[in-house]
């Protein structure tokens, strides 16, 4: 028997290297290279991995810690450890080479060296059009500082131009990709899928005489918190109306502001297990995503796979769950708070169609939308990748 092609994935934390290696493994040899707690068993026990267990340690602290983040100046050094790591461990005889953007700068060149292509991951949108889209938020509210220094940067930005491909997760992040020149042909897409064997949509409307929308992606600028602040004080909802489920922690320096005041209604949600996002999203009538770019948003999948539809900007990467005239849920512009309290109150208003259109998202999340989905799509690009 031929022996398999093999794929050499890197990426410092991981993310949704995982659920791709699963994917790429149908069909391909596969070794993934991350970072993982070595008091749990690890993704993809069954599959060919490699821990660097030191640098899992650093990025908790990183993660845990805002004190020493330093605006993620200490994220390059990071990035570069795990890069030097991973290149000394790369194969001569692999076929190709995949890594997440940031995590692969000399592996790549390494890589082009003995020949072989190599597809960089793109999580978000291009380098620039984040910092510029981010920055202008950050200006707005009083933030002097961009979301990552230039170096770390123009490291993504020679890995997008040196690379021979790059995986994007939506068409919104692939234009933000054309508009900085990047040719088409070098784009590839794959839509990420989600975990939702644990997320079931209810079978009844009006669970609760309450109106309940859920945001669950933190509180951070990036994804919108000042928008969905502005647009629920406008909204001025008692708690007896509606709630606002919302899964993170006010307590940032980079969010504190937007809560001096208290605002009516929302509901603060910490950690919670699948299971337990699970039965709150079942709750909740809409999902909120306000943000201003990100790749795709899983938990859009995950929260329509329990039946609750989104309201979300394009930024979220949406359209590529939305069909045609968006029927799972409501398509709002970036930064548009007038857009956001039409959509939440169009919710309110009627929530038996709601609950219709929610119905619509959790039969729209199981059809194309899972990891295998996901490993489909995948495993199609890296058949282009190596001219098959």
């Amino acid at each position: 028997m031929k022996p398999k092609q093999l794929i050499q994935i890197g990426s410092l934390d991981t993310f949704h290297m995982p659920a791709l290696q699963a994917g790429l493994a149908v069909e391909f040899g596969t070794e993934l290279y991350s970072t993982w707690d070595l008091r749990k068993p690890g993704p993809n026990p069954s599959l060919s991995r490699k821990n660097a267990w030191f640098l899992h340690y650093l990025l908790t602290i990183y993660k845990r810690f805002p004190a020493v983040q330093r605006h993620n100046h200490t994220y390059l050094p990071l990035c570069e450890a795990f890069d030097i790591w991973f290149t000394s461990l790369l194969r001569s005889d692999m076929d190709a080479l995949y890594f997440l953007s940031g995590f692969g700068t000399k592996a790549m060149s390494k890589a082009h060296k003995w020949g072989k292509p190599v597809v960089v991951d793109s999580g978000s949108t291009h380098t620039d059009f984040q910092h510029r889209i981010v920055w202008e938020e950050y200006q707005r509210n009083g933030l002097r500082h961009p979301l990552f220094p230039e170096a770390y940067r123009a490291r993504i930005r020679q890995e997008f131009i040196e690379g021979d491909f790059i995986q994007v997760p939506s068409e919104f992040v692939k234009r933000t990709y054309l508009a900085e020149g990047i040719p088409e042909e070098k784009i590839l897409k794959a839509p990420y899928g989600a975990d939702i064997s644990g997320f079931s949509a209810r079978s009844a409307s009006d669970v609760s005489p309450v109106f309940r929308a859920i945001c669950p992606s933190g509180v951070n600028l990036r994804k919108g918190a000042r928008v969905l602040v502005e647009a629920w004080r406008r909204l001025g909802w008692s708690k007896a109306e509606a709630e606002l489920q919302w899964v993170g922690w006010p307590g940032h320096p980079e969010v504190r502001h937007l809560f001096v005041e208290p605002v009516e209604g929302i509901v603060w949600q910490g950690w919670m297990s699948h299971a337990e996002l699970a039965a709150l999203y079942r709750s909740c009538d809409v999902l909120v995503l306000p943000s201003f770019e990100e790749g795709l948003a899983r938990v859009l999948i995950e929260a329509a796979a329990s039946g609750v539809p989104p309201i979300a900007t394009a930024n979220t990467g949406v359209e590529d769950f939305f069909t045609p005239d968006d029927p799972e849920g409501w398509l709002i512009p970036c930064n548009d708070v007038d857009a956001l309290c039409g959509a939440l109150i169009a919710a309110r208003s009627n929530r038996q169609k709601t609950f219709e259109v929610g119905q619509r998202a959790a039969t729209r999340a199981r059809h194309g939308f899972s990891w295998d989905d996901y490993g489909i799509r995948v495993r199609a690009n890296l058949q282009k990748v190596l001219g098959k």
